[in-house]
Parts: structure tokens; sequence; C-alpha cells
């Protein structure tokens, strides 16, 4: 009888072992997950703290005030991060990720490809 139990006793550890490990395994691939994130979040910051400082430049420089976010419809719906109307004039920043492949910012190349074609439409 002891031996039976401490047999019960070893395959309960191994078990707890077992899940423990796969617990570690999650959390560890979790850990990494949230630093990419943060790793994405800050370059989308620097990207957009660029963008907008384009666009107050050109603010000052044109005058008037843009329509941010503009969608003319000849593009089928792309956007143009700012258009001033009584210019006549369009900005669109691109940063580095219009022209390198990067796994912090796509999964794979073909997002690039789309970003770029879309790019030249504009």
């Amino acid at each position: 009888m002891p031996s039976e139990f401490l047999k019960q006793v070893a395959e309960e550890r191994a078990k707890y072992e077992a899940e423990t490990a796969k617990l570690r395994s999650r959390i560890e691939r979790l850990e990494r997950y949230f630093d990419e994130l943060k790793k994405k979040e800050s370059e989308t910051k620097k990207i957009r703290k660029f963008q907008t400082r384009c666009i107050q430049i050109a603010k000052e420089i044109l005058n008037e005030e843009p329509i941010i976010k503009y969608h003319p419809p000849f593009l089928n719906g792309l956007e143009l991060n700012a258009f001033f109307q009584k210019c006549q004039i369009a900005l669109e920043v691109q940063g580095a990720q219009h022209r390198f492949h990067s796994t912090s910012w796509y999964k794979d190349i073909k997002k690039l490809k789309d970003i770029i074609n879309h790019d030249r439409k504009k």
C-alpha cells in the first residue's frame, strides 16, 4: 500500500510539473508578445509625433487649417494625412514603415508591398 501511495504521489507530481512547464511557456510567450506591442506602440508614437509636427509646419507656412485624414474620392478610400483646401496641397508623411520591411510593423512582406502600391497611387 505505501508503494502504491508513493507511485500515486509521483504521478501527481509529474502532472503538476508538466502543467507548470506549460504555464511558464505560455507566460514567456505572452511576455514576448507584450514586449513587441510596447515596441510597436513606441514606434507608432514617434511616427505620429513626426507627422503632427510636419502638419504644424505646413499650417504655419500655408496659413491654413487642413482637413486631417482626408479621403479624396479619386483615391478610392485611401487616406492623405492632411489636405489644405485653399492651396490645393495634400500632405502625406511617409516614415520608414513605408520603405522597409520589419516584422514589428508587418507580419509579411505583402503588407509592405500593398503600402508601397498605395503610396504610388497617392
